[in-house]
């Protein structure tokens, strides 16, 4: 009886199922309504606009100040309100900063702010105080020269860490010939900008644009209105209302060709590439809708046309996106990108290209528009769950001439977008025609290809920059000089460090140095033999794992544990194995030299070397012949890792030079080793 209900069960599922034609893509239903709920809305006499959203489901609450001021042109003292920023919040003029922060902590609260903008959030319990302090700090700043001193010295340090990113250099110089270098979005922090900056012009900057004019505070959580309303008037009502002076805006105006702009970064083992155009467009545009959705199906995600291709299909990227900005004041920019190899930078050209014409010329299917809605519908309904929602949908309503039932009607907007709407669009929007390919690489690696790309069986003109956004000549092709090639440039650093016969002399080479990351005492312990490599890292005096190299291959001991590495990143680390790298070095003949760049303020040859899953470019003074650079590209399931290390101040340590210090970049940060000691064949070495 069960095996022949079991029967019946399986005929009536194959039955029903057999009745859905799924060559049929479902109909949508008619998008939900959103209720959205309405803020507690007053205006100061100052001008300063409150919202305030009731919302007593968790014992929390959290404000923010905005200034929907104009974008703000910073000249020659471009930094000047990061260094407003950084100063705000550094106690006020009651409190100092201490017990600002000390406060604070206590509440476990957080309070933040920007050149024209605050927040903070805590429990409800001590909301009111912490809407104290932030007002305090607000709109009583102690802008000390002391404070001022050290935040300086911050920002500088960033843009010294920052110069030799490639991403960094891209992004500056592709948003200076968008917009141009008058314009606020194209002018940018330098050095030189920074070090004009002083005190007085924070202080001015600060009063010139702090003002509640055209301020908005918004207040969501566990709150009461009635009260609260109170002590917003008392915090806030005696902020003074200035006229506020705007500087005008510079026009902005795409290319009348497609071009490439190449800049050069002889650093780069990958270049970045970007399509972009500048566009005029608000969100109360009624091409908005549309261009949201044109946008999700060109490069949305990892459903995306974008990353289909060139991650997908090709394999030139690890990622590949698209993205449409919208701006009541000025230009914003349609820009589609991807960080691709060296080696394929041509064809990804080609392949962005390609797919941004796409989306004029051909109609979008079916499934494609409604997976792109379908992701629009679920990311909107998932935010208005949120409390905070509420508030930032009203506020925007207000400083966007939004009409009053924009996001009540949102998924009724999505919704009503088409087929023909999508290359109307793109169309207008996305154009390939007057478009900057911006190609931020390596020149003596991409430039010969990059330049025969063509687009639409046409050429495409170059003109060439630097990272700085200045007009450059045509990158020189490299040449050796005569005589020198990758083994006489070895043979120079080894005889540079001591010679031959001395390292023939040394059986075991050991070299520690010292750290510190986060507040952690670090130890990196390197032994070197003729036929072993071994990596002690050590944190407290505690060893946190061990790397072994030798002819059986590599392993990681860690916590009583040894994990063998995959066998092609033993066979790159095996291929240096000795008491000096070089030494093995010598005896690969596919290294090459790829050309002559600047490191630190000397010219250096670079040496690049292949192997299974790493890349190890190794710079080599031209006038020394010592190290000064290493980096190491690392490919490994689908990933790339780079990892640069610098090396400095030589020392001799009995026959051999030594670097004295190392420095190993993290994110915005550098880690600075410095030497601890030097063994050879067992005995410690005093330097001389």
């Amino acid at each position: 009886m069960k095996k022949t209900f079991s029967i019946l069960l399986c005929l009536l599922t194959f039955t029903v199922f057999a009745q859905i034609d799924r060559s049929q893509q479902p109909q949508p239903g008619p998008a939900p309504v959103i209720q959205l709920g309405e803020p507690e809305r007053f205006t100061l006499n100052n001008g300063l606009t409150v919202l305030i959203v009731e919302n007593n489901k968790l014992p929390r609450a959290a404000v923010s100040l905005s200034l929907d001021n104009s974008p703000i042109a910073e000249g020659e003292l471009a930094g000047v309100s990061a260094m407003t920023a950084a100063l705000l919040g550094k106690g006020s003029a009651t409190i100092d900063k201490d017990s600002f922060n000390e406060e604070v902590d206590f509440m476990g609260a957080t309070i933040n702010f920007g050149s024209q903008s605050a927040s903070a959030s805590s429990l409800s319990r001590y909301f009111g105080r912490v809407l104290e302090l932030m007002a305090d700090a607000a709109l009583h700043p102690n802008f000390t020269q002391e404070e001022f001193d050290k935040e300086k010295d911050i920002l500088l340090d960033g843009i010294k860490s920052g110069e030799k990113s490639v991403t960094t250099a891209a992004r500056r110089v592709e948003n200076l010939l968008a917009y141009g270098k008058d314009h606020p979005y194209g002018e940018y922090v330098s050095k030189e900008s920074v070090e004009r900056v002083k005190l007085a012009d924070v202080d001015a900057f600060y009063k010139r644009y702090f003002l509640p004019n055209n301020a908005y505070l918004v207040i969501v959580g566990d709150v009461d209105a009635g009260n609260l309303k109170k002590q917003v008037k008392k915090l806030f009502g005696k902020w003074k209302k200035k006229n506020l002076s705007t500087d005008p805006i510079p026009d902005v105006t795409n290319v009348s060709t497609t071009q490439i702009d190449f800049v050069n970064m002889p650093n780069a083992v990958q270049t970045e590439v970007t399509v972009q155009n500048t566009v005029s467009l608000r969100k109360k545009d009624a091409d908005y809708f549309p261009l949201l959705i044109a946008n999700g199906i060109l490069g949305g995600g990892g459903e995306a046309r974008l990353f289909l291709n060139l991650r997908e299909d090709k394999g030139y990227t690890y990622g590949s996106y698209s993205s449409m900005g919208n701006n009541k004041y000025t230009a914003s920019r349609f820009r589609a990108s991807a960080s691709v190899r060296n080696a394929v930078v041509d064809s990804a050209v080609v392949e962005l290209l390609y797919e941004i014409d796409r989306m004029k010329k051909e109609v979008v299917s079916d499934e494609e528009l409604n997976r792109a809605k379908a992701k629009y519908v679920g990311s909107f309904v998932r935010a208005v769950e949120q409390p905070s929602t509420v508030a930032a949908y009203a506020l925007e309503i207000e400083t966007e001439g939004l009409p009053d039932d924009f996001y009540t009607t949102y998924l009724e907007s999505v919704n009503n977008v088409t087929k023909e709407d999508i290359q109307r669009v793109a169309q207008k929007y996305f154009l390939v025609d007057q478009a900057r390919i911006v190609v931020t690489g390596k020149a003596s690696e991409v430039l010969d290809n990059l330049e025969k790309v063509q687009f639409n069986e046409s050429d495409i003109s170059v003109s060439y920059y630097d990272k700085y956004g200045n007009v450059i000549d045509r990158p020189a092709s490299f040449e050796l000089p005569d005589g020198v090639s990758a083994q006489s440039i070895l043979a120079d650093y080894i005889d540079a460090i001591g010679g031959q016969d001395a390292i023939n002399a040394i059986r075991s080479l050991e070299v520690s140095y010292n750290a510190n990351f986060m507040g952690n005492e670090l130890e990196a312990i390197l032994i070197n033999t003729a036929e072993e490599q071994k990596q002690i890292v050590k944190m407290g005096g505690n060893v946190l794992a061990t790397v072994i190299v030798n002819a059986s291959g590599a392993k990681v001991e860690q916590m009583g544990n040894s994990m063998d590495l995959p066998p092609e990143m033993a066979a790159d680390m095996q291929a240096v194995i000795g008491i000096i790298p070089e030494l093995k070095m010598m005896e690969n003949e596919s290294i090459t030299v790829s050309g002559i760049e600047e490191i630190d303020g000397q010219s250096a040859y670079a040496l690049e070397m292949k192997g299974q899953s790493t890349t190890t470019t190794t710079y080599y003074a031209v006038e020394s012949g010592l190290k000064l650079k290493q980096t190491t590209v690392t490919e490994m399931m689908g990933q790339t890792q780079t990892q640069d290390s610098n090396y400095n101040d030589y020392k001799r340590f009995g026959s051999l030079l030594i670097p004295s210090s190392t420095s190993v970049p993290l994110g915005p940060q550098s880690v600075d080793a410095t030497l601890g000691y030097v063994k050879i064949n067992g005995e410690a070495v005093d330097t001389e």
